[in-house]
Formats: C-alpha cells, sequence, structure tokens
C-alpha cells in the first residue's frame, strides 16, 4: 500500500498541501515562476515564521541603484508585500502584516484605519520609506466619509462606467480594480484581455432595441437585451434539434403566409400557444411544416399513425349534431 505524503503549509497562501517545494504548493510555485518573482525564502523557524522585525525585513530585502529596497518575500493577490507571524493574541495559527506599512509606521508615522501608502517609485514590491507616503483616497468607502473622488487608488478614472455604488452601504468601488483582482488570481494574465465596458446606462442595445420596450436582464455586469437573448436561442434551437438554418425558417413562415399549416389561424411570435412550431417527423426527422401549438400536440398524441387520424374524422362525422 502506498504511503500518503505529508501535508506541509505553504509560505505564501498559508494552505496546507502535499506537494511543497522551496515552501510553495504547486499553484503558487507555478504563480511564482510564471510572473518572474523571487520565491520566498524559507523561514528557518519551519512553517511558522518569527515576529516581523527590523532584522528581518533586513534578510529577506534587496537594495536597487535606483533607491528602491525590494521585498523578496510573500505577496498578497495584489502583489503588495506580506509577512506572517505567530497570532498570540488567538494563541493559534498566523497573522498576516503588510510589511510597506508595518516598516512606514515604525519609521515615521502611525497610519489611521483607512488609509493607504503611496509609492513614488511606482513599485509595489518597494518598501523603503522615502518612497511611500501617506493617502488618504481608499479604494472602498463607508457611509457618511469623504465624496467619492476622480480617480481610485491605482489611478483609474472613476466616470460613469468604470464606478459602483453600493445600494445598501452606499459606499464606492472601482470597476477596473476588481477586475483586475479577479484576473490575478485566475490562470490568465490580467493584461491578455481587456475588460469588457460596463452598459449600465445605455438604454438601447446594439442590435437598436429599447430596453424600455423588450426589457433586459444583467449578465456578468453588462445588459443583455431579451428580445435579442431570444432571437440567439431561437437559432441554436433550431440548428442543434432539427438542422434548420434561420433563413429557411423565415422563408417557410412567408410560404405559409405567417399561418398554422393546418387550422390556418395567423403565428403569434413569443407566444405561448400561436408561436411557430416546427413540426417533423421522428423516424425520418424530416421537417414537414410550421404548426401552431395546440396542432402539433394533437399530431403527436396521434402518434402520426393515418388510420388513427382517419378513425378520429369518421368519428366526429358520425356524432355530428
Amino acid at each position: 500500500m502506498r504511503k500518503r505524503a505529508k501535508e506541509t503549509l505553504c509560505v505564501a497562501c498559508r494552505e496546507t498541501s502535499e506537494g511543497i517545494r522551496r515552501g510553495l504548493c504547486s499553484h503558487c510555485y507555478q504563480k511564482y515562476k510564471r510572473k518572474g518573482i523571487p520565491l520566498p525564502m524559507p523561514s528557518n523557524s519551519g512553517n511558522q515564521n518569527s515576529p516581523l522585525s527590523l532584522s528581518v525585513i533586513a534578510d529577506h530585502t534587496r537594495q536597487r541603484d535606483s533607491g528602491c529596497l525590494i521585498w523578496q518575500g510573500s505577496l498578497n493577490k495584489d502583489g503588495h508585500p506580506i509577512w506572517f507571524e505567530p497570532n498570540t493574541e488567538k494563541g493559534r495559527g498566523s497573522k498576516r502584516i503588510v510589511v510597506a506599512r508595518w516598516l512606514y509606521e515604525n519609521d515615521k508615522e502611525e497610519l489611521t484605519k483607512g488609509q493607504i501608502l503611496k509609492r513614488a517609485c511606482g513599485n509595489k514590491r518597494c518598501v523603503a520609506t522615502n518612497h511611500a507616503s501617506a493617502g488618504k483616497i481608499r479604494r472602498y468607502q463607508k457611509p457618511g466619509e469623504a465624496t467619492i473622488p476622480s480617480h481610485c487608488a491605482n489611478g483609474h478614472d472613476l466616470n460613469d462606467e468604470n464606478l459602483y455604488l453600493h445600494a445598501n452601504r452606499n459606499a464606492w468601488e472601482c470597476r477596473q480594480c476588481g477586475w483586475e483582482s479577479k484576473k490575478r488570481n485566475s490562470p490568465e494574465h490580467p493584461l491578455r484581455d481587456a475588460r469588457k465596458p460596463y452598459r449600465a446606462t445605455d438604454t438601447h442595445c446594439h442590435n437598436g432595441h429599447s430596453y424600455t420596450d423588450v426589457g433586459f436582464f444583467v449578465e456578468n455586469g453588462s445588459r443583455v437585451c431579451k428580445a435579442c437573448k431570444w432571437l440567439k436561442d431561437q437559432k441554436s434551437a433550431m440548428l442543434r434539434l432539427y438542422g434548420l438554418p434561420y433563413d429557411r425558417y423565415l422563408a417557410m413562415l412567408e410560404e405559409q403566409d405567417y399561418r398554422c399549416w393546418i387550422c390556418q389561424e395567423p403565428f403569434e411570435i413569443r407566444s405561448s400557444n400561436m408561436s411557430p412550431h416546427v413540426d417533423h417527423c421522428h423516424n425520418s426527422r424530416k421537417i414537414r411544416g410550421l404548426l401552431c401549438r395546440a396542432c402539433n400536440l394533437a399530431l403527436g398524441h396521434f402518434k402520426d399513425d393515418v388510420d388513427r387520424l382517419q378513425a378520429a374524422v369518421r368519428y366526429l362525422e358520425q356524432h355530428r349534431d
């Protein structure tokens, strides 16, 4: 019987995994290698890091000629340096600390809750205090706080398309920042494709249908026209079920003068009873015509049997008043 591998704690995501390489699980190791980020240095104390201190920062940083102090350890999903130290308050587990914030508060001043650090060099992995300054802009706001700025913390323009307002808690978010954050956790690179614009203020779809007349629903943060969605589903269903192109379907409607082939009642598009139904033979799969719902169900209940239909005609003629 094969012996199960021992599970170890990953130094980046803090999740237990069997395949640990250089202190990282397979997912974190591939992410570090793909983005060209230097692998974090394993802690001397095993899986549990020691408390953050100036000596720890000196061991995990590298000085550049530009003056940047580059962090060589773990990064969060947004690319900012972090450090895990024992959680002395709970007595178990670990506590995550933002290295740049901790070093700035230790060297200069303590930041208030909600403040962020601005980088003059633009490098997120830089923890040098002379490149940092306390900012007042935050990506999320709570009710009763300052007005919405013109740009978010990452410099994205907060226009009508990029700004998202929470209806319940009256807070705002940058759509571009949220999209980039989700892409960092996905296997695809965040710059390989562009974010689709949010069509929250549009009154018409790209085919000219008015949302007031035909209606819409929200899918992946964008408005989707119900009429266009219904037409797309119709075309897909006809090809999938009957192998009938949509242009041939329109030609059949015109040949039948937009009426049912049997009862000659006019069709009503997107109606529950009088919408056109494609009638076909279940044995040969041959398309016979377009019928209303009642006539199509009647042929199905008679199992397309001519003798049964003729017997039903004789029955009706015999009992005619």
